[in-house]
Formats: C-alpha cells, sequence, structure tokens
C-alpha cells in the first residue's frame, strides 16, 4: 500500500493545512532566491527525473531547483530505460531508491506514477500525467497568494478543455475554499469521478461548482480566467476536430469586458496564441501567466522540501 503522504501524486492527496504551508515555503524560497541568499539544504543528495513528455517549465525549473539547494538533477532518459519494455516498473523503482532521494515524473498514464511510489522507497512527485498536474496547481496558488491575497470566496473560471490541469485546479479550489467553473463545448467535460470527488468539499465550504457551454455565462462572476491549450499532448491527431468545438472558448479582450473589472488571466503555458487565448491577452495587464510561471521554481522546491525531508517547517 502507498503512503500517500510520502509523495504528491496527486494534490486530493494533500490536506488544505499541507497545500497552505507549502505555499508558504514557496513564498519564503522566493524572496530568498530573490535576496540572493541560497543554502544547501539537500547538499549531496539527487533527484531523478523520467520526463515521457516534453517540457520547459518543468523540467528547468526542477533541474534548477535542486540545484539551488545543493542536490544534483539526474535526467533519465525513457528510451535509454525502456520503463516496463527493457525492465519491470517494479525493479526501476527499487534501483532508483538506492541511488537516489527523490523521483520527478512526467508521463502519459497516472499508473506509472502510482506504480513507481508502490514499489519504490523514496518520494515521486507527479509532474503532470493525462489525469492530473498537481504542480502546477500549487503554483497556481502561490501567484493568486502574491495577487490576490486570501482564498477564501474566490471565483475561478477555467475556460477550455476539462483536462488534467483542469482537474488539479478544481481539487484545489475544493481544498482551499474557493468555487471553480468550467465552461466548455459539450461532450468534453471533466470526469465525473474527479468532479464527484471534490463536489462534498466544496459543498463543506460553502463553494460551487458550475459547467456552462459558452464562456460568456462562465466569466461574470470571476476573478481569474484560466486557460491552457484545447489539444493536449499525446492529442495531436484530435487537433483539427477539436478546434472546431472550442474555437469560441478563446479568452479575448471582448471576453474580459464581460468579466468583472478586477478580474485578472491566468494560462499554465505553453500557450498558443491566436487559439485558446488571443496575443493582446496575453501581452496585457491582467495575464499573469509569466508570475504564475515563475512560481514553477519555487513552489515546485517547496513541493521538494516537503517531500524530501521530515521537517515540516523551514527553520
Amino acid at each position: 500500500m502507498i503512503d500517500r503522504q510520502k509523495h504528491l501524486l496527486r494534490l486530493a492527496d494533500w490536506s488544505e493545512e499541507r497545500i497552505l504551508e507549502t505555499v508558504d515555503i514557496a513564498c519564503r524560497l522566493k524572496a530568498e532566491v530573490h535576496s540572493g541568499q541560497y543554502s544547501d539544504r539537500f547538499k549531496g543528495q539527487s533527484l531523478g527525473m523520467f520526463f515521457e513528455k516534453p517540457s520547459l517549465r518543468t523540467i528547468t525549473t526542477f533541474q534548477v531547483g535542486i540545484h539551488q539547494f545543493g542536490g544534483l538533477p539526474v535526467i533519465l532518459d525513457p528510451d535509454s530505460i525502456g520503463l516496463g519494455k527493457r525492465e519491470s516498473i517494479k525493479d526501476v523503482a527499487r534501483c532508483l531508491s538506492r541511488w537516489i532521494n527523490a523521483l520527478v515524473v512526467r508521463c502519459f498514464k497516472q499508473e506509472l506514477v502510482e506504480q513507481l511510489a508502490l514499489y519504490g522507497d523514496i518520494p515521486v512527485i507527479n509532474a503532470l500525467t493525462d489525469d492530473f498536474h498537481p504542480c502546477q496547481a500549487v503554483s497556481f496558488a502561490q501567484m493568486l497568494r502574491e495577487q490576490m491575497g486570501d482564498f477564501q470566496g474566490k471565483t475561478v473560471a477555467f475556460i477550455g478543455d476539462g483536462n488534467n490541469v483542469a482537474n488539479s485546479l478544481l481539487t484545489l479550489c475544493a481544498k482551499l475554499g474557493m468555487n471553480f467553473t468550467l465552461a466548455c463545448p459539450k461532450g468534453f467535460e471533466q470526469p465525473k469521478w474527479i468532479v464527484e470527488e471534490s463536489l462534498p468539499l466544496l459543498k463543506k465550504r460553502g463553494c460551487k461548482y458550475r459547467v456552462f457551454n459558452t464562456p460568456e455565462e462562465a466569466v461574470v462572476d470571476a476573478d481569474i480566467l484560466y486557460s491552457d491549450v484545447w489539444v493536449s499532448m499525446g492529442q495531436e491527431g484530435e487537433k483539427e476536430s477539436k478546434q472546431s468545438h472550442f474555437l469560441p472558448f478563446q479568452i479575448s479582450d471582448h471576453l474580459l469586458t464581460l468579466a468583472p473589472e478586477h478580474c485578472k488571466v491566468s494560462h499554465c503555458l505553453p500557450a498558443h496564441r491566436g487559439e485558446e487565448i488571443t496575443d493582446s491577452v496575453m501581452d496585457g495587464s491582467k495575464n499573469f501567466s509569466y508570475e504564475e510561471a515563475e512560481n514553477r521554481l519555487h513552489a515546485q522546491k517547496a513541493i521538494l522540501w516537503q517531500v524530501m525531508t521530515a521537517t515540516k517547517s523551514i527553520k
């Protein structure tokens, strides 16, 4: 059985208190970096990085983050390892547990991160699967803390596909007491079981989950609009068919005029300008995508701190 508190496999495994603590740690680590002061918290330790999917922000920030901690990033090439083909997942996990101190995995199937956590003895961090993207959600939470202060009662409107990022943001909202709105074409909603998992906690916190099939309805009470690419990695063959459905679901200057004046925008990146979001919004003053991207470094360092040490606060 997996000790789910030892890892970050999905955000639903972590309590509100642990998520908030992670955001607090991330803010302190960011201040530390901006002051030019680095400490070797994990000197002599190593972080394995297994990436089946391409990456800019995730691979860079985890490498830089462990380096700033005094540790060593180790890139594990999927083609060389042949995980589950050349060698069993069980054997790979057990060997890695004897060499490295934690493992970051960016892959297609959620089952893979679960199996690596089951068979290994080191913390496993989900750096994106087809189902979830918890690291992105923590970075988003840090950005919200910096830009809006309190979480309670805020409304996040996700405009686009009910995908892995949307799933983790829904969990985040349920944990931290925020409303979550999804605007998507019919047939592209989030998986029913993920929604049902979050509904009791949303209800307990007095928060709402809503789905609209037009973006105009979704933005009227939003504090922040969020977007992601319409076609996720591994779904490239669906691009033409999906675009025809999603063309109306674009964050544009016009859509922003229908939202409250204070409403902000963010995107997990990479952004396909002219598709899910326009150039003018990406380059506008309401866009905080780059602040969120900056926080990938600090939030992921905080996640590393949480799973790589038994201490629950930075002294």
